[in-house]
């Protein structure tokens, strides 16, 4: 029943098992399967977006049409906002608070045993989507903001290894999700949801109280990965894959010079078993 739900349109209540990524998937095979029907000769209403029974008034109760008429790439979006890369494994509303939380752990080169507590404020969108708030298997834990700052603090990185039934359930991770507390808080809700605001409070065993605030998460148009660090995410993923090192570094390279490269088959020789 949770997958054949998932058939009629995404629903938070499957984030966390493996029919997530499904939605999205599924979603872009459709596209797929209906270019190859018009192809055919396959026919449909030709007014389906804003037909009286059509797509915007089903899904949103009406439509402005000077929102989308004549807009087609201008701009187009990977220009503008521009392409978004995931740094971690996770749900994307997690990032803004784990790149604050990491540079805090590093840059004071935090010990797991001096935090007490981690306050972590967000909007309501944010922990009504990450709400996987006591996780036991790694696709929960893609969708709990208690977990992705907790193997954050014990391990300094979050990469697909950390994203494992085995680590979610480690007595140590575990113990140190019961130290984050996140909710809603009202500085971060009146900030907007186009906004992934996250305020941060470590507070230590010394008694120190580290503070930080992300609006943006690393990857996106506002705060971009270099290329350095999009290769190394790169290298985890194929690590984890078990791929041979020599074929990441010489699609690393590869791709780096992409615009001088003479021939594209190249590149899908290195990325084929």
């Amino acid at each position: 029943m949770g997958i054949v739900a998932a058939e009629g349109g995404g629903l938070r209540d499957n984030f966390g098992s493996m029919t997530k990524p499904f939605h999205a998937g599924h979603a872009a095979e459709n596209g797929t399967v209906a270019v190859d029907l018009a192809a055919l000769g396959w026919t449909a209403a030709d007014d389906i977006l804003e037909g009286a029974l059509g797509f915007f008034q089903a899904a949103g109760g009406g439509f402005d049409p000077g929102a989308i008429v004549d807009r087609l790439g201008k701009p187009w979006t990977l220009a503008s906002p521009g392409v978004s890369i995931k740094p971690f494994p996770s749900g994307s509303l997690s990032h803004p608070a784990m790149g604050e939380l990491l540079r805090i752990v590093k840059e004071n080169n935090l010990k797991p045993g001096e935090v007490v507590k981690v306050d972590v404020g967000a909007n309501h969108s944010m922990t009504t989507t990450l709400y996987h708030h006591h996780p036991t298997t790694g696709l929960q834990g893609k969708f709990s903001m208690e977990y992705c700052l907790s193997i954050l603090i014990l391990e300094r990185k979050a990469g697909l290894v950390q994203f494992t039934d085995a680590v979610v359930r480690r007595p140590d991770v575990q113990e140190m999700i019961g130290r984050i507390n996140f909710y809603v808080d009202p500085e971060a809700e009146a900030a907007g949801f186009d906004k992934m605001t996250s305020i941060l409070k470590v507070h230590l065993k010394d008694g120190r109280v580290l503070a930080g605030r992300a609006e943006f998460a690393k990857g996106s148009p506002s705060n971009p990965m270099s290329y350095d660090e999009v290769a190394d995410k790169f290298r985890g993923c194929t690590e984890f894959a078990k791929w041979p090192a020599q074929k990441t570094e010489a699609a690393i390279v590869f791709v780096k010079n992409l615009e001088k490269q003479p021939d594209m088959s190249a590149l899908a020789v290195l990325l084929t078993a």
